[in-house]
């Protein structure tokens, strides 16, 4: 829903200036301010000082109407969102900016709402049914069995249209023992979430434990190095598998990149990854990843991930892959890991000799 009051055509005349980001909680002001202003500018903001953001922030938006989506926000303290507010009022004194606010958290949205939460329906029984379908059996013929199953399936998705993309893309392709088999083995009941998440989450794990192969799930465990609703691109992509060594020739192809190619559908097929995008040929060219299914693909690295922006903990002997935003903060934890091959750097500044100390 956001997405398409964003993309909105009538929205774009209306707001010069439009801003989407995805980033799980507030901590501060000041990085958000940044975000927005990288966002506004398209290229990286290295200066530490909060006044010099915010007058380059009035720069860009002064005379201008705004909108400024913050989706899937987890987490923000009721004093930080007022300032936050507060600041975007002195930046730009115009009337009839907005912003919205998506979340999963009655209290975030008791926080940052200004006109009252607006809290979306879940889809009716057909419209679950009819999403299922599309997925599940592109050629349009759906075995009796199933049909009988109707019901089951759609209180399986919970009214939520991820969860009938995802249980659809799971049994896509199935022979008829194995969508019985996973229908009939693994039931599927919603928690005490009145959303349906712990449903969802059930259904995102099964989806990920019918991958054909541990190769895949390595593939698909790696998506979590990014960040959330971060453009992957596809060729990249399939390149870092590579050098991952999660690619491995078969009896079909020795080529690494048809393979890369292969796993890389698979994980669409599955409604692992979504918000394609073509090219003039109709290649894939970029995707994004559900912030729920890159929840699963966190849990799938486990403690081989560590990011300094979440709860990674002091524990870097097992870690593999690292994040890092400010490299000059606690720089001596990245010296500790014994079997960290994968570091991936957000920032353009380095310190001196800092990658040379890494051990081999």
């Amino acid at each position: 829903m956001a997405k398409n009051i964003f993309n909105d055509e009538q929205i774009k005349e209306n707001f010069e200036k439009r801003v989407w980001l995805c980033l799980p909680k507030m901590s501060e002001t000041k990085s958000f301010l940044q975000l927005i202003l990288e966002s506004l500018t398209k290229r990286k903001v290295e200066v530490q000082s909060r006044d010099i953001i915010v007058k380059t922030l009035q720069d860009e938006l002064a005379g201008r109407k705004y909108l400024i989506v913050l989706d899937d926000l987890w987490r923000v303290d009721s004093p930080l969102w007022d300032d936050f507010v507060d600041t975007l009022r002195g930046i730009n004194t115009s009337r009839g900016n907005f912003i919205i606010v998506t979340t999963r958290m009655e209290q975030v949205a008791s926080t940052v709402t200004a006109v009252g939460p607006h809290s979306l329906e879940k889809l009716a029984a057909d419209h679950s049914w009819s999403i299922f379908k599309k997925r599940a059996f592109i050629e349009g013929e759906i075995p009796e069995e199933i049909v009988r199953m109707e019901n089951r399936i759609v209180e399986m998705c919970k009214g939520l249209p991820l969860g009938a993309n995802v249980l659809g893309g799971l049994l896509r392709n199935k022979e008829k023992h194995e969508w019985q088999a996973i229908l009939d083995g693994n039931p599927l009941v919603a928690g005490e979430d009145d959303n349906g998440e712990n449903s969802i989450r059930k259904i995102l794990k099964l989806s990920y434990d019918y991958l054909p192969s541990p190769h895949l799930k390595n593939c698909f465990a790696y998506f979590a190095m990014f960040p959330k609703d971060f453009v992957f691109e596809k060729e990249q992509i399939i390149q870092l598998w590579m050098e991952e060594g999660f690619l491995r020739p078969c009896q079909e192809t020795t080529v690494m990149e048809n393979i890369g190619n292969k796993f890389f559908q698979l994980l669409l097929r599955n409604s692992l990854l979504q918000d394609v995008q073509l090219d003039k040929r109709n290649n894939i060219t970029h995707c994004k990843m559900h912030d729920l299914v890159h929840d699963l693909a966190r849990d799938a690295l486990k403690y081989k991930l560590f990011d300094l922006r979440g709860d990674g903990g002091e524990n870097l002997s097992q870690v593999r892959y690292l994040l890092w935003d400010s490299p000059s903060d606690q720089i001596d934890k990245i010296n500790e890991p014994e079997c960290l091959c994968t570091l991936f750097w957000r920032s353009n500044y380095i310190l001196e000799d800092m990658l040379l100390s890494l051990s081999t």
